[in-house]
């Protein structure tokens, strides 16, 4: 399934190349948006991505440049939604659905402060709505902007960087080794086995 999605990616970007970046830029905006965010499988993306600079479809510096400008702009609409929007936010259907998204947030918001925008964005489901929660609570944008700058650069090769390597990793294993997975898995298994029952007698 990666391997299709990756294809799909590898095939959009070369049909389009000028618009690479954009790409990109999209793929993180959309990852960062609250609700959105939550839905879309934004470290398997980002793993594509990083895959795709492996192969040299894509530049390494201005696609986490991309990466972390979409996270950024992403991020300070969840924020502006927040802001706006304040406690009627809770009112959306997606968040009485979902109530404990937002209690989370706030928790989180809570115990960390203005560092929740910088630690939330590598905490998993709550990632998407920190930003969101902060813009509700009325954080200040004198100190929301620079540590949502800050988590943006270090986000974006911190998601990027796991495909990349894998992908080179792959480039390293013979294409008949690779042929021949499933016959390594049974024998990786049965080896596991064989120690496992040989620890459990000791």
């Amino acid at each position: 399934m990666f391997a299709d999605f990756l294809n799909t990616l590898t095939e959009l970007i070369n049909q389009n190349p000028t618009w690479a970046g954009l790409i990109v830029f999209l793929i993180a905006m959309l990852e960062s948006l609250a609700i959105v965010g939550v839905i879309v499988p934004g470290v398997a993306i980002m793993f594509a991505v990083g895959a795709l600079i492996s192969n040299g479809t894509l530049d390494l510096v201005s696609t986490v440049l991309w990466a972390a400008a979409g996270a950024s702009i992403g991020d300070g609409l969840s924020f502006a939604l927040g802001k706006h929007y304040d406690q009627r936010i809770y009112n959306l259907n997606w968040f009485k659905n979902n109530p404990t998204v937002l209690e989370k947030g706030h928790r989180f918001f809570e115990k960390y402060g203005i560092f929740s925008i910088l630690i939330g964005r590598f905490v998993g489901p709550i990632r998407a709505v920190i930003p969101l929660v902060a813009g509700i609570l009325d954080m200040s944008l004198k100190k929301y902007i620079p540590i949502n700058i800050i988590a943006s650069l270090l986000w974006a090769p911190a998601y990027l960087l796991p495909g990349f390597f894998f992908e080179k990793s792959t480039e390293l294993i013979p294409p008949n080794i690779l042929n021949k997975w499933p016959l390594l898995l049974i024998v990786a298994l049965c080896i596991w086995g064989f120690y496992a029952i040989r620890n459990k007698r000791s």
